[in-house]
């Protein structure tokens, strides 16, 4: 591959079309590099969304931030808490990224919504969809 030359593959002619570029240069050195597609602002605002909403289901179940954290002085939740405390440490824990969410790809997004959904309705009885736009 020249330098600065990229493929994006979205289907399979692309997909076609690249195997068939390897093949007719298989005798020359090839470095590929695999960026998966980061989250989507869609599913930015789907974070922030559930975050509020997950806030609004404790609430209204009389569960703050120590009940499903840790013990101490109660704690209201809100959006930015349940993103900081509950969605952030899951990611970390789950893709290693813990800096920001547009480190995400779109897959990795639904695999830490998959956790925190599970646990906050098997440990609280908190059910939030995922999705809600603003």
């Amino acid at each position: 591959m020249a330098e600065g030359e990229s493929w994006t593959i979205n289907n399979e002619d692309q997909r076609r079309f690249l195997l068939q570029y390897i093949e007719e240069n298989k005798d020359k050195p090839i470095t590929f590099r695999v960026v998966r597609q980061q989250r989507t602002l869609k599913q930015n605002n789907a974070i922030w969304a559930y975050c509020s909403e997950v806030a609004e289901h404790m609430i209204a179940a009389g569960k703050d931030m120590r009940t499903v954290l840790k013990e101490g002085v109660p704690i209201t939740p809100t959006k930015a808490l349940i993103h900081d405390q509950i969605w952030m440490p899951v990611q970390a824990a789950i893709t290693g990224k813990a800096e920001s969410t547009t480190q995400l790809d779109t897959k990795e997004v639904n695999a830490v919504y998959e956790v925190i959904a599970q646990t906050l309705a098997q440990n609280h009885g908190i059910t939030v969809r995922f999705g809600k736009q603003w």
